[in-house]
């Protein structure tokens, strides 16, 4: 069963697992395969819960749901966000690590993964209601 979170919004509370391509930091996107997806374009998974080395099992969280999201640029409250990668900061078997995340901004030119239901800029963690469907128009 899913959780209601208000009015009509329901997190299903889906979660999978993938493989790390490389270091994954908590809150960003991961595609099915382990990879990071690229700026502006569709992910293929969801959210990483925990941050997680590379070659281990990630457990990803899936739409529909409201989840804690990295902000890597600009967000906006109400707004559709689309995946901006950027630098972050992880903790990767108890050493800091940068490693290349997958976070959010504003929708410019990409593909809308969500709508924003806190605003931030770059290096907050955001609520973002994540699309089932990625590949929508705004």
């Amino acid at each position: 069963m899913g959780n209601i979170i208000g009015g009509d919004l329901l997190d299903l509370g889906v979660k999978l697992q993938v493989t790390a391509g490389a270091n994954l930091a908590a809150k960003t996107f991961v595609n099915l395969a382990g990879t990071v997806p690229s700026s502006a374009a569709v992910c293929t998974g969801g959210i990483v819960d925990k941050d997680t080395p590379s070659g281990e099992v990630a457990d990803v969280k899936m739409a529909p749901a409201v989840l804690e999201v990295v902000a890597t640029g600009t967000v906006t409250l109400g707004a559709q966000v689309e995946i901006l990668t950027g630098t972050i900061v992880c903790n990767i078997s108890g050493t800091q690590t940068n490693v290349t995340g997958a976070g959010v901004q504003d929708l410019a030119s990409g593909y809308p993964v969500g709508r924003a239901l806190t605003a931030g800029s770059a290096g907050d963690t955001v609520l973002v209601q994540l699309h089932t469907n990625q590949a929508k128009t705004a």
